[in-house]
């Protein structure tokens, strides 16, 4: 509709002295491009047309536009992209597309190590998720996840073995002392029996913490202990063999071993107490310190197992050199037979292990 007292604006004259059009995105009417004054005096137009329209109960955006069509109070629409395309014309808008692009990718990144470094992670292979089944840090799975994240243990003193206390295996979650512990579950979700693989790896490492780094790992309540072969390539066991006057009065957590005979050994039996001396399992190589199998497991069936980690005083390798120093250490489960096909070491899990390995356990 339009109201006859409403005069259409006059059609500007064409001169030299016209001027041109601030800012970036021009307007056009009609596909021919408008002069400032133009500009201004279509603006003026559409507000006094809107407030008369509004004045005689017309609100009607539809309307709105049909009257100021046929007033010629109107612009070309801005084509889709026109920002994009300005972007894509000349020199600045490179520059600042090339900007754009690095400042997000610093963010990513920094956002990236904000979040995953010093942290500890248990992972699963694409196929056992696939095969349903989930992790928890709690037996009744609340919160059931494929992946778990915890926190790292900073500043750690060297601490012995007989210092891990004695219900480390009981607490549910992550519950650091003067060492890292964490505890979680694994669940079969899934229809099928399934036999699974998991590794301890050793992702990354500085000022070569890893020669005083012990690991005990408790799987549904029998643990094992490990560390880094000696100088000579044999077991670090404490005291170290043939030293037969100092020992463990009580051997450290001896009654939850899972291997008694091949990790604890009396040293001399005397009338009221006796000395023993404890035999960590070498690491399995340079990237892997443990690894085991469980076959068979059932729809539903549920395993638990408990991390500790922590730098043994009594290990001769652990000296000052140590301090700041920091490892990045993965749980990491996959299905059995697909072990050596390479179904999950391809790049997102060099990925994963990258930042993963960032930190994990520093001085």
């Amino acid at each position: 509709m339009a109201d006859e007292n409403i005069k259409k604006p006059k059609e500007p004259k064409v001169t030299g002295a016209e001027k041109k059009q601030k800012g970036l995105f021009k307007k056009y009417r009609g596909g021919v491009l408008l002069t400032q004054d133009e500009v201004d005096e279509i603006k003026v137009g559409r507000k006094k047309l809107r407030a008369d329209m509004k004045a005689m109960g017309v609100r009607s955006k539809k309307d709105f536009e049909l009257t100021a069509s046929g007033l010629g109070l109107y612009f070309d629409k801005q084509k889709k992209g026109a920002l994009w395309l300005w972007l894509m014309t000349g020199r600045l808008g490179w520059l600042l597309l090339g900007g754009a692009l690095v400042l997000l990718f610093a963010l990513f990144a920094l956002s990236t190590i904000t979040q995953m470094r010093g942290h500890f992670t248990i992972n699963m292979s694409d196929a056992l998720f696939r095969e349903g089944f989930t992790l928890s840090e709690t037996r009744g799975f609340e919160n059931p996840t494929t992946y778990l994240v915890c926190t790292p243990a900073e500043d750690v003193p060297a601490r012995s073995i007989s210092h891990i206390d004695v219900n480390v295996d009981e607490i549910d979650g992550q519950h650091n002392s003067d060492y890292f512990a964490y505890t979680f579950y694994i669940r079969n979700e899934g229809e099928a029996m399934v036999d699974y693989h998991w590794q301890m790896r050793l992702n990354s490492e500085s000022s070569n913490l890893s020669k005083a780094t012990w690991v005990m790992i408790f799987e549904d309540g029998r643990m094992l202990f490990y560390a880094k072969a000696n100088e000579l390539g044999g077991p670090e066991m404490l005291p170290a063999a043939g030293v037969t006057n100092r020992g463990y009065l009580d051997p450290p957590l001896y009654d939850f071993s899972q291997d008694p005979d091949g990790q604890y050994e009396i040293i001399n039996e005397g009338e009221h107490f006796s000395r023993w001396r404890v035999i960590p399992k070498e690491f399995v190589s340079d990237s892997v310190i443990a690894e085991g199998i469980k076959e068979n497991m059932l729809p539903q069936e549920v395993h638990k197992y408990t991390v500790v980690i922590w730098l043994e005083g009594d290990d001769p390798d652990c000296t000052n050199e140590l301090i700041g120093g920091h490892l990045g250490l993965e749980m990491y489960m996959s299905m059995l037979d697909e072990e050596g096909e390479g179904s999950d070491a391809g790049w997102r899990e060099a990925w994963r292990d990258f930042w993963d390995g960032l930190g994990y356990i520093g001085d």
